[in-house]
């Protein structure tokens, strides 16, 4: 009888094991490892396999004069980067010294020559917006490559330039009071709320009705039409525990995949379904597409430089690593150090605005001691609460879904874990 009931208690406690495994993906850090930070030091120096920027000597971190590159010194050599910053870390001018570069190039200002580059690449994303630059061996690559093409076309026109992310992670529930939407910078859309339920809109509706990017200072997309903008305020991004959450699972494949449908949120709710950055070949016509994938590839690259063991996946196999990206001549593996990018093996490094990461951890911590695993999302989150987290979960964009061409499975996984982490 008392082997009976052990073998009962076994067979329950595997049965157990099972189901938390299936609801939350495992995580580096519940092993009890310490995640790195995200600048450069030596540990990542090897890790990266990187080369000293030069052979001379050097005692301290130092910034450029010129193209302000960070030159971190490690063990007395150089390795200079270029860095971009939260949109909310940026002084004023240095945000009007890059949408001075983004209008004069984008209206041809700046010289027909980078007005040709820059129509070119934006052509690039329509022609190829079928043609597996959303699937999960090239998404992340990519867009990687493609905004690097795009910040060295900005650099043309000032060296000191980078393309700065817009973290939609803050303020979730009330996205669109960023600064980024600011009238002096990006312009909001004052003339058609969501809200209202209006359903007949004319294109003067749809235009932004202020900021850089408008119609008043002359901007206008590749067939001389206004962007568009139609804000939809009933969906929010993904919180900053979602996404650190994600980013620490082990299982590489669906870190990646709940990363990639989180980043088609701020595409929907900022909509415009013409020349706006809604689910349209065109989204990279609306500057806003720049600053939101800057934010997409800062994700992916926290992911990299704090689990080391990340760093290549999930395209550790051959085949996907030496794979050519559609329609440039880089290939996947030359995407996958972000301090060694493309052909000419540029360093980039993002910078961290605030302390939201070592909370975050602190809190995971505090928790896996209180309950003995990180495996469970749910606590502190009352029955009533889910239940209203579940039936919003009907209001998630499926329109994200189609063009990702999301399983069914993998559909219901992926709403699974943001009802958990609270996220709807």
């Amino acid at each position: 009888m008392h082997h009976c009931i052990m073998v009962c208690l076994l067979i329950l406690g595997l049965s157990v094991g099972l189901v938390i495994s299936q609801i939350t993906p495992e995580s580096w850090i519940d092993s009890d490892s310490t995640p790195s930070s995200i600048s450069l030091d030596s540990e990542k120096v090897k890790a990266f396999g990187l080369r000293p920027s030069n052979n001379f000597r050097c005692k301290r971190n130092t910034i450029t004069r010129k193209c302000r590159l960070k030159c971190t010194c490690i063990k007395g050599r150089r390795y200079c980067c270029r860095q971009r910053k939260d949109w909310d870390a940026l002084t004023h001018d240095e945000k009007t010294r890059f949408l001075n570069a983004v209008y004069n190039i984008g209206t041809g200002r700046a010289g027909w020559r980078l007005r040709n580059n820059w129509v070119r690449l934006l052509y690039i994303h329509e022609l190829y917006w079928v043609e597996g630059i959303h699937d999960r061996v090239q998404f992340y690559p990519w867009h990687r490559i493609y905004l690097l093409k795009i910040e060295n076309l900005l650099r043309q026109v000032d060296c000191r330039l980078t393309v700065p992310y817009w973290d939609w992670t803050k303020n979730v529930a009330r996205w669109w009071e960023s600064s980024i939407f600011n009238w002096r910078y990006f312009g909001s859309n004052l003339n058609y709320n969501a809200r209202t339920g209006e359903q007949q809109l004319t294109t003067e509706d749809q235009c932004p009705s202020n900021g850089y990017f408008s119609p008043q200072y002359g901007y206008q997309d590749l067939e001389g039409q206004c962007l568009v903008r139609q804000f939809t305020y009933n969906v929010f991004p993904a919180s900053y525990k979602r996404i650190q959450n994600i980013l620490s699972w082990k299982n590489a494949l669906r870190s990646e995949a709940d990363l990639r449908h989180e980043h088609g949120i701020p595409h929907y709710i900022v909509g415009g379904e013409k020349t706006g950055l809604f689910f349209t070949e065109r989204a990279a016509e609306d500057p806003l597409f720049w600053i939101h994938h800057s934010n997409v590839d800062y994700q992916w690259y926290q992911r990299q430089t704090r689990y080391l063991e990340t760093i290549f996946e999930p395209w550790k196999e051959r085949g996907n690593i030496g794979q050519s990206l559609t329609a440039f001549p880089e290939t996947v593996g030359q995407a996958l150090n972000p301090f060694k990018l493309g052909r000419l093996k540029t360093c980039v490094e993002y910078v961290e605005y605030d302390d939201r990461y070592e909370d975050w951890l602190r809190d995971k911590r505090t928790r896996a001691n209180k309950v003995g695993s990180l495996s469970s999302g749910t606590h502190g989150y009352s029955t009533a609460s889910k239940m209203e987290c579940m039936k919003s979960q009907h209001s998630f964009p499926a329109l994200i879904f189609t063009l990702f061409k999301t399983s069914p499975a993998e559909k219901k996984n992926f709403l699974r874990n943001r009802n958990q982490d609270g996220d709807c």
